[in-house]
This record gives structure tokens, C-alpha cells and sequence, in this order.
């Protein structure tokens, strides 16, 4: 993959209206696959992202990201995109300061904005593929056997958790343009100035799952989730368990412990 030094010598080329090379501030912290570095560009802040490779989901692709990630800027919800290069694996985009707590479910002002973000989201039109959750959960099944990487405890959850996804899939619950990754590190900003960054996972899907990754993430109760999500908190709770899950098969493959997910 790119390095940053090689990435910023496109600098040129970037939609930016830069005058110098722009000099890497410091290492971003955040993002927990890809690596993000704070660029110094002379009348302003810029943001470079290196792509880690096998990030997307199955049959992803960085131009699909990239048009998920317009489209959320013209939307208002994401930060402006300056350059993309999908072959060498980076982009750039516009630097938003961000001062989030760590707890964000100690401040519910703070959690309401970003349930509005992601309803935001829902409404955006794009043209992007839909997701399939049952390829992309045994994508995740076949690198763990591949790489012979000791499974059991969420091997006995797999049955279940087949269950789980067809009932929230055989649902009348709504589909949309969908974040996928709401994690704390991935909203910046503050208050009703929040945005969302990384679209790399966003597709059309089921947009009770974007609610129950945020309830996980944020330390939201079922019930509100549930209500802004217009489904009943058993099926939240269901896509709750679904979403934990996932995480504990992505944790599992980075080498982390999967309970923590």
C-alpha cells in the first residue's frame, strides 16, 4: 500500500487549491483499521487516510466509498472529499475538529444529534449496491478457518446468530443508505456540528442495524433506539446481539480479544 510521503506528493493533483506541499502534524488517532494522519496545509487542515487492505465488504469497492462519501457531503454529513486515488489506496479530505468525550452515553444532547445524523443518512440518495449480510458473515467464516484461528465461542453462536439475521431480514423494517460503522471514532465534530467519516462499509441495508451498531457503540438503551429506528425493541435487541457479533468475528481476525467487542 501507499505510504503517506508517497501520497502527499500528489498533493498537485488534489482538489484543494493548495499552493505548498502539505507537511504531515501528527499521526490521527481513531479508526480502527485505517491510518489517518493531520496535514498542515497552509490555510488549512486536511485529513489523509490510508486505506488498510481487506477493509470493504464482500464485493466493496473504493469508488463506492468515495460516492457514499460525496454524496454524505452533499448531505451535509460528512466532511468534503478533496482527492481519491482507489489504486494507490488513500484520500484526502477536509480536517473537522473534534472534541467528542469518550462516553458520549454520558451526554444523551450529544447522542440524540448523532441518531439524527444517521436518519440523515437513511434519507440520502446514491447509487450503491446493496449489502449482503449473510456473504459477508461467512466471508468472515471462511478466514477464520483459513487461517485456523481458534473460533469456539462464537462458533457456537453461529446457528443463533443464522436465526437472528434471517428474522431481521424477513422483517418489513425499512432498507436505506446505511453507515455500517458508527463507532465513536468514526463522528467528529461537536454537538449539532457532528459529521461521519470512513464510508467504506456504507451500502443500502437494513437501517435497524445502523441503530443497533450505534446503541452498542454509544451506550444508548433499546427503547430509544428502537423508537428512532420505528421497530419494536425486541427486534432492536436481536439486531443488537446480530451487530456484537459481527464485531466479535472482526475482532477475532484482528488478533483482539472478541469479548470486548
Amino acid at each position: 500500500m501507499t505510504d503517506a510521503a508517497t501520497a502527499i506528493d500528489s498533493w498537485r493533483r488534489w482538489d484543494a487549491g493548495l499552493r505548498t506541499r502539505p507537511r504531515i502534524v501528527k499521526a490521527l488517532a481513531g479508526g480502527r483499521s485505517n491510518r489517518n494522519y493531520l496535514l498542515d496545509a497552509g490555510d488549512r487542515a486536511l485529513v489523509l487516510r490510508l486505506d488498510a487492505a481487506g477493509a470493504l465488504l464482500p464485493g466493496g469497492a473504493r469508488h463506492a466509498e468515495a460516492t457514499a462519501w460525496r454524496a454524505a457531503s452533499d448531505a451535509g454529513i460528512a466532511p468534503p472529499l478533496r482527492f481519491v486515488d482507489t489504486g494507490a489506496g488513500f484520500l484526502v479530505s477536509e480536517y473537522i475538529p473534534s472534541d467528542l468525550p469518550t462516553r458520549p452515553e454520558d451526554d444523551p444532547v450529544l447522542s440524540a444529534d448523532a441518531l439524527r445524523l444517521l436518519q440523515r443518512c437513511h434519507r440520502m440518495q446514491a447509487d450503491l449496491p446493496a449489502i449482503d449480510y449473510r456473504a459477508h458473515v461467512e466471508n468472515y467464516w471462511r478466514m477464520i478457518t483459513s487461517a485456523a484461528v481458534p473460533a469456539e465461542s462464537l462458533a457456537a453462536q453461529r446457528r443463533e446468530m443464522q436465526g437472528v439475521l434471517e428474522t431481521l431480514l424477513c422483517s418489513d423494517l425499512p432498507w436505506g443508505i446505511c453507515h455500517h460503522d458508527p463507532v465513536v471514532a468514526n463522528f467528529v465534530g461537536s454537538g449539532q456540528d457532528l459529521y461521519l467519516v470512513d464510508w467504506e462499509y456504507a451500502a443500502r441495508g437494513l437501517q435497524l442495524l445502523d441503530y443497533a451498531a450505534l446503541a452498542v457503540e454509544w451506550g444508548l438503551d433499546v427503547d430509544t433506539a428502537a423508537t428512532r429506528a420505528g421497530a419494536e425493541p425486541r427486534l432492536l435487541a436481536m439486531a443488537q446481539g446480530f451487530y456484537r457479533y459481527l464485531c466479535g468475528l472482526w475482532e477475532l481476525l484482528c488478533g483482539r480479544n472478541p469479548a470486548s467487542a
